[in-house]
């Protein structure tokens, strides 16, 4: 397997953020330089990174070849390439082209979408098909990701109950990106959802989580996408369990906190690949 990690394409590119950039931020790249971020992650044993598109913001051919340029000289590749975020709007099969026009052009092989931005365009057997014809022309892989259940999705099962998930990208021929976070707060087991789901997913979103009293939409981020050994996720067993099952997916790091969060996350992962016996996290 291939460790990643999520990074947002204005932090990589700071001239190119925007207003609402500036508020949404990865503190990785707290006064930090893109070269220096780069340098950092590398040494901390990742293998290269998972490029989220922006809010609110175009991409360019001119930013790709930017972010290329940079991954190029790091030799830090582009391992997947995830859609900018929305909110109640569908995502439009142009915005997927370009998806896959983009993981082209950074040579990454596998693509995020929100199983919630496809609405019920995941029930049409025309868009099905076209994201299929897409795979095939571009040789990249569409996966799709597990979200949480709140008062918004509670109607929406398909897109957060593991079962009824994992039944419809199988019954539709698409892969999985497993986010741990969404699915331990939907009432799920990541152990379990593995084991059952394995053939299918080729993309995990690995950080720690707290349970806590509010829902999804009012909890504090602090509690969600935590560094790795900082909430009540078996991390160390779910690691051991990939270990044992020969997983040759990636590995992709979503987390809220500074280098040294990332750098805790990473010795947790490299004390569990080496570990004989499973420790509980």
């Amino acid at each position: 397997m291939k460790t990643s990690i999520v990074l947002l394409l204005s932090d990589i590119l700071p001239h190119r953020k925007k207003a609402y950039h500036k508020v949404v931020k990865n503190k990785i790249f707290q006064d930090k330089k893109t070269d220096d971020v780069f340098l950092e992650l590398k040494q901390l044993g990742l293998h290269g990174f998972e490029l989220l598109l922006p809010q609110y913001a175009s991409t360019t051919n001119k930013d790709i070849a930017e972010v290329e340029e940079l991954s190029t000289k790091h030799n830090f590749p582009v391992l997947s390439v995830h859609q900018a975020l929305r909110f109640l709007t569908a995502t439009k099969i142009n915005e997927i082209i370009r998806l896959f026009e983009i993981a082209n052009m950074l040579g990454a092989k596998v693509i995020v979408l929100h199983i919630n931005s496809a609405l019920k365009q995941i029930f049409d057997d025309a868009y099905i098909k076209s994201l299929h014809d897409l795979e095939k022309k571009f040789d990249v892989t569409v996966t799709f990701e597990n979200m949480e259940k709140h008062a918004v999705s509670y109607f929406h099962a398909h897109r957060w109950h593991p079962a009824k998930f994992a039944d419809l990208v199988n019954k539709t021929g698409f892969h999985i990106t497993l986010d741990t976070v969404h699915l331990e707060h939907s009432g799920g087991d990541i152990l379990k959802f593995y084991q059952q789901n394995k053939e299918r997913i080729r993309n995990i979103h690995l950080s720690d989580y707290r349970p806590h009293p509010l829902n999804s939409s009012l909890r504090p981020m602090r509690y969600k996408h935590m560094p790795l050994g900082n909430g009540k996720l078996p991390i160390n067993k779910f690691i051991s369990l990939l270990q044992k099952e020969k997983y040759k997916g990636l590995v992709t790091l979503e987390l809220y906190c500074d280098i040294k969060g990332v750098e805790q996350s990473m010795n947790i992962i490299k004390q569990s690949i080496n570990s004989k016996t499973s420790i509980k996290a």
